[in-house]
């Protein structure tokens, strides 16, 4: 008896544990199927004794250009098709080159075929505007750095990251350090912005379930999800007062479609 009752929690463990397995499309488990014939991923995805590259491989790997199917060419040139390392590599040129996609100076060109609304407010901003010729500028890869594996969150971060430029002791650049606090503040005015919307969605999603009449939320929403998108493309102008106003108004909106929300659903128990 006590071996049918242990063998029965074994049992139900393990269906605890597999579950999320079992439960996941197969299509989950072909995500690599459109890479299946690339012979740049194929090669470093097994290439694990060059640190270097197989470093940069999983970099890629956790990224979005991976789930978007932007493979290793698309930015760094050469030929998936080719089966010979001569010819795989051939158009491959350093980043530090002049010639190279992802130089600097050319990194704005190669992310525009795929990014143009943030790339045209990034390239048409006077902060871009003025540094392009000294090269002291940012790009692409300051902010989201190789593969663009990240994306700037965190106020602090934010902070930091326009400190190095305008507010460091005997740095190029004269120290101006609202700057960066300004930054900060408008990165928070996002990260609102960005919660309140979830927390909307998240409502939206429960009224959808009961059925409930939310078609007049539902469109107010189509608007806050522009505004605050907006917001996004326009920090890459770094023009930081149009984006804390973006920002604020998709707040202040969100917030109204949110309490309208839980009045409808939960009538009496506040916001």
């Amino acid at each position: 008896m006590l071996k049918k009752v242990c063998l029965l929690i074994i049992v139900g463990i393990a269906a605890v544990v597999l579950a999320p397995e079992w439960s996941k499309p197969p299509s989950a488990q072909d995500d690599m199927a459109v890479y299946k014939n690339n012979s740049c991923v194929s090669c470093h995805s097994s290439d694990s004794l060059a640190r270097a590259s197989f470093h940069r491989y999983t970099e890629w790997f956790i990224s979005l250009h991976k789930e978007k199917g932007v493979s290793c060419d698309k930015c760094h040139g050469g030929d998936p098709a080719a089966k010979e390392v001569r010819r795989a590599h051939a158009g491959v040129i350093k980043p530090a080159e002049a010639l190279s996609r992802l130089h600097p100076r050319n990194l704005p060109g190669t992310c525009n075929s795929c990014h143009p609304g943030i790339v045209s407010a990034f390239v048409e901003s006077l902060h871009y505007q003025k540094l392009k010729t000294s090269g002291m500028g940012p790009s692409c890869t300051t902010c989201h750095t190789h593969m663009a594996t990240k994306v700037l969150y965190t106020p602090e971060e934010t902070a930091t990251l326009c400190a190095h430029c305008h507010d460091t002791i005997n740095g190029i650049m004269p120290r101006r350090p609202e700057i960066p606090q300004k930054a900060n503040e408008v990165m928070q005015s996002i990260r609102r912005a960005n919660m309140m919307v979830l927390w909307a969605d998240r409502l939206l999603e429960q009224g959808q379930a009961k059925r409930a009449d939310i078609s007049a939320e539902e469109r107010e929403m189509k608007i806050v999800r522009a505004l605050l998108a907006e917001a996004k493309i326009t920090w890459h102008a770094f023009n930081l007062d149009v984006v804390r106003k973006k920002a604020d108004e998709a707040f202040e909106m969100g917030t109204k479609v949110k309490d309208s929300l839980r009045k409808k659903l939960y009538p009496g128990q506040g916001s």
